[in-house]
């Protein structure tokens, strides 16, 4: 296997865990000649990283010029498990290819460094992008300490998300559905406010046929209207309220500060969300979140999904507010565009000013 050959299998392996707050990392051991040795991946938190993974999975200690290919930098820091900086040093490998640094600010050069001062070659900057593509959350919120906020909206062709009267179901067809259940899968949690509460009482799971993964934590934001005393979310253990206000629905409630809206505070509630180690956060609903988080500048992504479907006049559209004057409109980029059954899903990110890159 060349190096690249050996990083984009390290990333696949990255792909198969999801080990949020920690970083999806993929390691593969290699000998001098570029023969697979061995192989492995962080599958949760506390448990063995990548690099002690593939270490364990050799067949006695590594041979002699036998190099580690790793997605991210290897950790230098005491954490729930020992560092592998360490764990190499220790295995005497002798090459070390990275492909991207890590940009924890407690890591961020020094497990490379270290390596280096120990006689260890190591190369960094091997298909990095690509890296960061199979983790973007996790990059996302060691620059920001934000999570990586996906807004997902459904509308018809003339742009409406629901009827006067509220109903919405189903803008989309059945292929759209499953594709945006595994939008769900992604993430470490799906947010949507109250009013979307009230209305649709979601349980935000995935439902895929076969999914055995991880589900998404439920985030429902509320501000000064109660709260249904009934709702699927309850039943859920992990459910998460963020709220000014205290609310008595036997799932905690995170006080978060209220804005001049009367809603949490946006920013501060997805710091919040951040601290319980939710660094994906999809938003499904409704018009006054995304709203809110548009206007705030938090959102990070969007995917939107356009319906083979015609109103014929006006109803809800995807955020609440009155548009005032063109000039309050701002660019975004479509990254992608494909058929999803009969519909279309349009991939897109804000155009933010250079100085507001992460």
């Amino acid at each position: 296997m060349s190096p690249l050959e050996a990083m984009r299998r390290a990333i696949e392996l990255s792909r198969r865990a999801h080990p949020h707050p920690n970083p999806r990392v993929g390691a593969v051991i290699l000998d001098a000649d570029g023969r697979l040795l061995a192989e492995g991946f962080h599958l949760h938190p506390g448990e063995p990283h990548a690099e002690r993974a593939a270490l364990a999975a050799l067949d006695g200690p590594p041979p002699p010029g036998a190099t580690m290919v790793v997605t991210l930098e290897p950790c230098s820091h005491h954490g729930r498990t020992p560092p592998c900086t360490e764990a190499i040093l220790e295995s005497r490998i002798e090459k070390v290819i990275v492909g991207a640094v890590d940009p924890d600010p407690r890591n961020r050069g020094v497990g490379i460094d270290i390596l280096r001062s120990a006689g260890v070659e190591v190369v960094t900057g091997v298909a990095a992008d690509e890296v960061e593509a199979a983790d973007p959350a996790y990059f996302h919120h060691r620059r920001t300490g934000r999570p990586l906020v996906t807004l997902k909206t459904a509308m018809t062709l003339d742009g409406q998300t629901a009827a006067v009267d509220g109903t919405s179901q189903w803008i989309t067809g059945e292929e759209a559905r499953a594709d945006a259940h595994r939008l769900r899968a992604e993430s470490d949690a799906v947010l949507v406010g109250a009013a979307t509460l009230r209305a649709d009482d979601p349980a935000l799971t995935v439902r895929l046929p076969g999914y055995d993964g991880p589900q998404p934590v439920g985030v429902v934001i509320a501000g000064r209207q109660p709260l249904p005393r009934e709702a699927r979310l309850w039943s859920r253990p992990d459910t998460l309220v963020l709220s000014s206000r205290s609310h008595d629905v036997g799932v905690e409630v995170i006080p978060v500060p209220e804005g001049d809206d009367g809603l949490p505070e946006p920013e501060a509630a997805l710091r919040a969300l951040a601290d319980r180690g939710l660094l994906a956060v999809l938003v499904e609903g409704g018009a006054t979140i995304a709203a809110a988080l548009w206007r705030s500048g938090l959102v990070d992504r969007g995917v939107t999904y356009v319906g083979s479907l015609v109103a014929g006049g006006s109803g809800r559209g995807v955020m609440a507010g009155e548009w005032r004057t063109f000039a309050d409109a701002r660019r975004a980029e479509i990254t992608d565009i494909r058929r999803v059954g009969e519909d279309v899903r349009l991939d897109w990110r804000p155009v933010r000013e250079s100085a507001d890159h992460d």
